[in-house]
This record gives C-alpha cells, sequence and structure tokens, in this order.
C-alpha cells in the first residue's frame, strides 16, 4: 500500500501575504489520456470560485507560423541526415508499429517533434482536448480571464536556447530505449495520478539534464513572478506543468519563499 504523504498533492492553496485572499495552484499533464483526468473533480469547483485563470501560456496566443519558424531543421538538411543509419531504421521501425507509416512522414521534421509523438504514442487520445487545454476551456465557457503566467513567445525563447544537438541526443537515446522509455512513461501517470509531485519534479529534473536552468530554474521563477503579481489583486487558478511545483527552486518554494501560505488540497 502506498504511504500518504502530506505532499502528494497536485492542487495547492495559496494564501496570500496580507490581504489573505486565496488562489490555487494546479499541476498538469500536456496529455489526452483520461489517466491523467482524475484530479479534475477536485480542481474544478475551486476553479470556478475564481476570478482569473492561467496556464503557462494563455492558449488564445499560439502562433503556429512562428512555431514552426523555430522548429525548423538548421542548414537545410533533412532528420536522416542527422540521425545514425541504425536511428533511422529504428525510427523507421517504430513509424509503422505506431503510425502505420514509414519513416519519411518524419523526414523534415524536428527531432522534438518527433520525440513527442513516439512519446504520445505510448499513450490514449480519449478527450478531444490535453487536461491543460480542457481547464482552459472551462474556464473561457464559464467567462473567467484567462492569461498566461509565460507568454507564447517565452517559450518560443526557452525553445530557441535548447541547442539543436540536445534535441537531437534526446531523440537518439528515445530510438535506442524504447520500450525502456514507454516502461518510464507509465511510471510517471502512476505517480502523476498519485499526485506525487517530488518524484515527478526529479523526473523533470533528469530530463532536463544539463537545461535545468532554462527549462526548469529560471521558468520557475518567472512563473512565480507572475503568480505573485496576479494573485496579489485577484483570486487566481493557476495550472501549469506537474514538474513546476516541487523542489528547492519550484514554484511552491518561491511563492513560500515570497510570503505566501500554500497548503496542499487532497
Amino acid at each position: 500500500m502506498k504511504k500518504n504523504n502530506s505532499q502528494d498533492s497536485l492542487l495547492w492553496k495559496i494564501e496570500s501575504p496580507g490581504s489573505g485572499q486565496v488562489s490555487y495552484l494546479f499541476g498538469t499533464m500536456h496529455v489526452r489520456d483520461l489517466r491523467a483526468f482524475g484530479w479534475l473533480d477536485l480542481a474544478l469547483p475551486h476553479l470556478a470560485e475564481c476570478d482569473v485563470f492561467a496556464t503557462e501560456f494563455d492558449f488564445s496566443e499560439t502562433d503556429a507560423e512562428a512555431l514552426a519558424i523555430a522548429l525548423e531543421l538548421p542548414e537545410g538538411k533533412d532528420l536522416q541526415q542527422w540521425l545514425s543509419p541504425q536511428a533511422w531504421k529504428n525510427l523507421d521501425r517504430y513509424a509503422h508499429k505506431k503510425f502505420g507509416s514509414s519513416a519519411e512522414a518524419f523526414r523534415h521534421q524536428h527531432p522534438m517533434t518527433v520525440s513527442t509523438a513516439l512519446s504520445m504514442a505510448f499513450l490514449l487520445e480519449e478527450s478531444a482536448h490535453s487536461l491543460d487545454e480542457t481547464l482552459w476551456k472551462y474556464a473561457r465557457s464559464m467567462g473567467k480571464s484567462t492569461t498566461g503566467v509565460e507568454t507564447f513567445a517565452d517559450q518560443l525563447d526557452t525553445l530557441r536556447q535548447i541547442p539543436f544537438e540536445q534535441h537531437l541526443k534526446g531523440l537518439t537515446w528515445l530510438l535506442k530505449n524504447y520500450n525502456r522509455h514507454k516502461i518510464r512513461l507509465y511510471k510517471m501517470m502512476q505517480r502523476y495520478a498519485d499526485g506525487e509531485i517530488q518524484a515527478l519534479y526529479q523526473a523533470a529534473k533528469k530530463d532536463a539534464k544539463g537545461m535545468r536552468k532554462i527549462l526548469l530554474y529560471r521558468r520557475n521563477k518567472l512563473m512565480s513572478i507572475r503568480f505573485a503579481q496576479i494573485a496579489s489583486s485577484q483570486s487566481l487558478f493557476c495550472a501549469v506543468g506537474a514538474g513546476h511545483l516541487a523542489g528547492g527552486k519550484g514554484m511552491l518554494r518561491l511563492l513560500k519563499k515570497a510570503g505566501f501560505k500554500v497548503a496542499s488540497v487532497k
């Protein structure tokens, strides 16, 4: 039996210093697999109480053209030219197995796009929208003001700071360790369902490796500052990736240092 831990929660009550105004911070996953939707029944009533809803970036800001430019392959090469012959062969095998196509379908795609597609192929697409987008649409349907604790431009800037070689290395590892990655992903889903934010943080930190400052720490600081700015005058329900909550440089610790009272909601 899993031990009960006071830190095992995806939903946190955040009380502003001075005013005592109540806001919430909720850890999400960008997936459509309903195994990640188990906390919705707890989260939605608290979302309904708040004035403002924030995701990492407001989905209305999405700029598909700017994203496509950021994900262009460098130097005019295609993906086969960047991958080793064995990695390309593995990609062809998994493309047939998971998508009923060949590696040709991915020839002109960025390694990050391919890695994401291969990872998501393990998960079910039972919901019309991902968990975070489902929350955003619910907030919009209730007439809530929506915003982001980052901007879409902030996210593109983060993406641009990751060296192409880092993306390529990640895809190469995935193509070599596909079944191992599948097991790891299933464990992550279970940890998410159990609200184990410390384990999710450790996994995010491991994935970020040499890019932790860019992918985690700096973003946590930016999102915490933005959260505090909004929550100082309005009740906020903020939904960000669950890996951003825990840790010494996580959003919960940063908000606590800023004077906010934080408490898990069970």
